[in-house]
């Protein structure tokens, strides 16, 4: 009868005996081609209104809003997610006091201006960055008219259309312009 002491050695001994596994050491590939890995710049997906939303009002309400939050800051969301997403978080204030009610307001103005998550192009080479494009359509609430969400500076003339998953040069769309010039 065999132990499982000397089961144990046997199986440390197979072990030891086969090759090394390298699969840590090979690139990933697609089509034939190794994959490069970029750093995303997806600090903006919980940017710190997220925690500000959370905390703004009891009862689990805003943890709630707070969650739902990031989707519409995600780059595949429609162009108007963020802005009527701003118009909930005033519509939600609604039922608290004034205090809360301004708190809200001013957090709901502070997210509708939040950068969204916009993937550079990557089937350029170099990989062009892009922008977001705008909604064109008015907000429910007029606090927030005007207010677009910021784009990172550095990413020129090039917007990411998530209607179509297709760059967009300035001036080709009305969406590339914000609503109402």
């Amino acid at each position: 009868m065999i132990s499982p002491l000397q089961i144990g050695v046997l199986a440390l001994a197979l072990i030891s005996a086969s090759q090394s596994v390298l699969g840590r050491e090979q690139w990933l590939e697609r089509d034939g081609r190794a994959i490069e890995l970029n750093p995303r710049r997806f600090g903006q997906n919980h940017p710190p209104v997220l925690a500000k939303i959370r905390a703004a009002c009891g009862h689990g309400i805003c943890a709630k809003l707070a969650g739902a939050a990031v989707t519409p800051l995600l780059a595949a969301q429609g162009e108007c997610t963020q802005q009527d997403f701003a118009d909930q978080i005033i519509d939600t204030s609604k039922q608290f006091n004034a205090t809360t009610q301004a708190n809200m307001l001013a957090l709901a103005i502070e997210y509708r201006q939040t950068e969204k998550n916009t993937r550079p192009d990557f089937k350029t080479k170099p990989q062009t960055p892009r922008n977001s494009v705008f909604c064109q359509k008015a907000p429910a609430h007029a606090e927030l008219n005007g207010l677009v969400q910021a784009q990172d500076p550095a990413n020129g003339d090039v917007f990411f259309d998530p209607a179509t998953g297709q760059s967009v040069q300035r001036g080709a769309q009305p969406n590339t312009i914000p609503f109402a010039g």
